[in-house]
């Protein structure tokens, strides 16, 4: 297998680019734009000692035993060797990180998780590993050399004693020094370790969300009320052949028949996908910036209001989830159509009605829904 480099080719490209999702990687040379999405330094300390975002610095190079250290950070000085800071969440900072995965339309906005950022010094790395999601890399700033590959599989080993899940060095697929606007693009269990070349190497990650089969398990557990328990294991005409201890492979099978017959249950499964897909990847306590009687002007004042962009927003057969909770079905088009662009008029909250201005309204008070910043009012 050899990792195919494209020229000229966006991440809006989804024309493209869906034949390499979750399937194979693949090089976009020169794909984005970078000359506006490099933070400085000072930010980045800033954001490691004076932000709650999720924080990690590590420290140490292959074959050596790395140091992990969680933010915030009281304070922040370059460790002596190689290291690495990552910064997760930065699409809540910077609307230019929220505006690429925007522009990604070929995939659902509930598909993402989020935008992080490594910073490194040279020969700074998190280390040879491979995740179980989807990601783009988008090199911002200086240098970083890659080894693409190979696959991981289920008997992928692990180095022991390191603070975080390493693999050990293989042969990769191919070896590439990604500049400035070029992207990597990895699917998921495709090992890969990058190494920086530069001081200040800034590269950012587009993460998206892959819910394990386990935790729509649990979310199941959590959803299951007294008129779904009565599908309950059966074995009616059984014939038991086995020890009295026994438990057969056809009780397995009636096993998972019952849980069949529950996931069949109307909206049980479209409840257990949306409300984890729409779960915040933050838990961000809102705050209430308005009262009840200031919220009707402020709309009549505004043109376009936009979402925040850490809150989620899904539908199923026109029933609204937000931030992993059921609101209503029969949703009008002006909320599936803020839900689509994160982006609604104001002319259009007038328009809504009992459940779903409440819902607007609520968004306005507690900062989630923001005037657009090209509002021309």
């Amino acid at each position: 297998m050899t990792v195919e480099r494209l020229q000229g080719v966006s991440l809006a490209d989804g024309h493209t680019l869906q034949r390499y999702w979750q399937t194979a990687p693949v090089i976009l040379e020169q794909a984005v734009d970078v000359s506006a999405l490099v933070p400085d330094t000072e930010t980045l300390i800033q954001i490691l000692t004076e932000t709650d975002l999720p924080s990690r610095l590590l420290t140490g190079v292959e074959g050596s035993t790395f140091t992990l250290e969680h933010g915030p950070f009281e304070s922040f000085a370059t460790p002596k060797k190689p290291w690495t800071a990552l910064m997760h969440a930065l699409e809540h900072l910077f609307p230019e990180y929220d505006q690429i995965r925007r522009s990604m339309t070929w995939l659902p906005h509930w598909r993402f998780e989020d935008c992080m950022l490594s910073w490194a010094s040279v020969d700074g790395s998190v280390g040879r590993h491979f995740d179980q999601f989807s990601v783009f890399l988008i090199q911002l700033n200086g240098r970083r050399q890659w080894d693409i590959g190979p696959w991981a599989t289920q008997s992928t080993p692990l180095v022991p004693n390191q603070p975080i899940a390493l693999v050990e060095p293989e042969e990769p697929l191919a070896t590439w020094t990604a500049h400035p606007g070029d992207v990597l693009y990895l699917p998921p269990n495709m090992i890969h370790h990058g190494v920086s070349l530069d001081p200040d190497c800034m590269t950012l990650s587009l993460g998206f969300r892959a819910p394990d089969a386990g935790a729509l398990l649990e979310g199941a557990l959590e959803t299951l009320d007294s008129s779904q328990q009565q599908i309950r294991f059966n074995d009616p005409g059984r014939q038991h052949d086995g020890a009295p201890a026994e438990i057969l492979a056809s009780d397995l099978d009636k096993a998972k028949e019952a849980i069949m017959r529950y996931l069949d249950e109307p909206q049980v499964l479209e409840h257990l996908l949306a409300t984890r897909v729409t779960a915040p990847y933050l838990e961000i306590e809102p705050v209430d910036d308005f009262d009840d009687q200031d919220i009707d002007p402020l709309i009549d004042s505004m043109t376009q209001w936009e979402l925040d962009p850490g809150y989620r927003m899904a539908y199923v057969n026109q029933t609204l989830y937000v931030n992993g909770e059921r609101i209503g079905d029969q949703t009008p088009s002006e909320l599936l159509h803020l839900a689509n662009t994160r982006a609604i008029q104001s002319s259009d909250i007038r328009k809504l009605e009992s459940l779903w201005r409440d819902t607007i309204i609520d968004l306005i008070r507690t900062g989630s829904l923001i005037p657009s910043e090209n509002d021309g009012t």
